[in-house]
């Protein structure tokens, strides 16, 4: 594996600092270009019909849509995980081989927590500097700020099976951010949790992502979640996968839980629930793709 490519574990470009970029909104340097993308299995299957995206700078952009449309297949091809039949895919405007170089690192974060059971939560977390032969001593201390920043510190002697769902996805993110990404694609990591940790788990994600400059590409299937977390959601739909509308969030960051509850929350829920909606009622016709 290349040194410091996308860790398929569960896993900003210098110049800018994030925390100013989070504040303020994106910057208009394209992090991830998708044009015109393709994508058919062997059996025949369109995963994916001219789909294309552009996410800039510092922003969250959340990918949702029925199931079956392609939601995740997108977001592994934008991982560098899974090619294109047709298309092109610009990572930092340039080709994928310059993922992994300084202010260009990416990770990748899996809807399960995918932690080794036999391993503690600090061996888990390391694994991804071990696989980069990171040195003891470097990797330790990036060990230790990252389950501190999650909130697991003092739990990094723990087993897997030690700790509840929403734990366990914390140490999943830590493994991720060991690797100090500039990029993080996440596939509904929450979707299996209860409803108070996934809301807990949204507002850590929101602090980290301030704290860290991420950009974030995010898959869920809950509109409330998608409505909460993103700058932009972009809607697809199935048979075959293409994106069907991208609706801007246009409330400032930081977001508090007051925001769940107010009338411009419902109006932004309603608007992409009627986006949602009309994807998935696009078939495969002539006029719909």
């Amino acid at each position: 594996m290349t040194a410091n490519k996308v860790i398929p574990l569960n896993a900003v470009p210098e110049a800018e600092t994030e925390t100013n970029v989070a504040e303020a909104g994106a910057s208009s340097r394209p992090i991830l270009q998708v044009e015109g993308v393709d994508k058919v299995y062997g059996n025949g299957t369109v995963a994916l019909k001219g789909a294309g995206l552009t996410v800039k700078q510092g922003e969250f952009v959340s990918l949702l849509g029925p199931s079956g449309c392609g939601k995740s297949t997108l977001l592994r091809i934008m991982a560098g995980l899974g090619e294109v039949t047709t298309g092109t895919v610009k990572w930092w405007e340039q080709d994928y081989d310059v993922v992994g170089s300084k202010g260009r690192k990416l990770a990748f974060v899996f809807q399960n927590a995918t932690l080794m059971p036999w391993a503690r939560v600090r061996k888990n977390v390391r694994l991804p500097l071990d696989l980069e032969h990171v040195s003891s001593s470097e990797s330790e201390k990036k060990v230790d700020d990252a389950l501190e920043m999650v909130g697991l510190k003092g739990f990094d002697e723990s087993f897997p099976r030690e700790l509840s769902g929403g734990m366990q996805m914390r140490a999943s993110i830590a493994r991720a951010m060991v690797t100090e990404p500039d990029l993080l694609l996440m596939d509904e990591p929450f979707g299996a949790l209860d409803e108070m940790t996934r809301n807990k788990l949204n507002d850590d994600v929101l602090k980290l992502r301030k704290e860290n400059g991420w950009t974030i590409v995010f898959v869920t299937h809950s509109v409330y979640e998608a409505v909460y977390l993103s700058s932009r959601v972009v809607v697809m739909a199935a048979r075959p996968g293409r994106i069907v509308d991208d609706i801007k969030i246009d409330k400032p960051y930081p977001r508090s839980p007051d925001f769940r509850i107010s009338t411009e929350f419902a109006g932004y829920c309603r608007q992409v629930s009627q986006a949602l909606e009309r994807a998935s009622g696009m078939g495969e016709s002539k006029e719909d793709c």
